[in-house]
């Protein structure tokens, strides 16, 4: 009688076994490993926006102008105005070469912290006819806080600012000497950035 070579049932159940399990393992391991390159993606992308936003709101206040704008016409606003959720400020060095343009190179700018965002905004003219004529762009999202302090010159931490409009008295400067930011991002992780405005850290000296 011939004898047939084969797998018996148990034999195939068993290999099938072993089968789902490795490939269980295995599938398990590349979710882990796709879903950790996504994480690490999303936060050098966080980082990477987090970085211009903060050299962003360095170049404006560093060129922070003493200059009071004029709204709608009548309204006088003073060069910066502060409060816990948002800043308004006067800043020049608007590039315009040779004065080509028939335009200040002053400029009138915001941030402010909303829905959880951080938003820079912006108006085209630097005495806006109509104020709330504006352009808008998101820099941070996701945020869990976002709020804005104000260091006068005797150092005292304030929430509010609200300068004189027009030039500065003497001894006593219309715009803070710093403005500090704090943000907490989702993971709880609590960032603050302290910026120097030149125009009120040497107003008083």
């Amino acid at each position: 009688m011939k004898k047939q070579n084969g797998f018996t049932l148990i034999e195939i159940l068993i290999a099938l076994a072993v089968f789902a399990i490795l490939a269980t393992i295995t599938s398990s391991a590349m979710y882990y490993a796709f879903n950790t390159r996504d994480r690490i993606t999303q936060q050098a992308e966080r980082l990477v926006d987090l970085q211009l936003t903060i050299t962003q709101i360095e170049r404006d206040t560093e060129q922070i102008a003493n200059r009071s704008i004029r709204i709608n016409g009548m309204q006088l606003l003073p060069a910066l105005i502060g409060q816990n959720d948002s800043i308004e400020l006067t800043r020049g060095g608007i590039n315009n070469p040779l004065s080509v343009e028939k335009r200040s190179s002053l400029k009138r700018i915001a941030y402010l912290c909303r829905d959880k965002k951080l938003i820079r905004r912006s108006w085209s003219s630097l005495d806006p006819i109509d104020y709330n004529a504006f352009k808008e762009r998101t820099l941070l999202n996701h945020l869990s806080q976002c709020d804005f302090a104000y260091i006068n010159q005797t150092l005292q931490v304030l929430t509010e600012w609200h300068g004189e409009s027009g030039p500065a008295n003497e001894g006593n400067s219309s715009l803070p000497k710093a403005v500090r930011l704090t943000i907490t991002l989702q993971n709880n992780d609590n960032l603050s950035f302290l910026f120097i405005l030149p125009e009120g850290l040497y107003a008083s000296i």
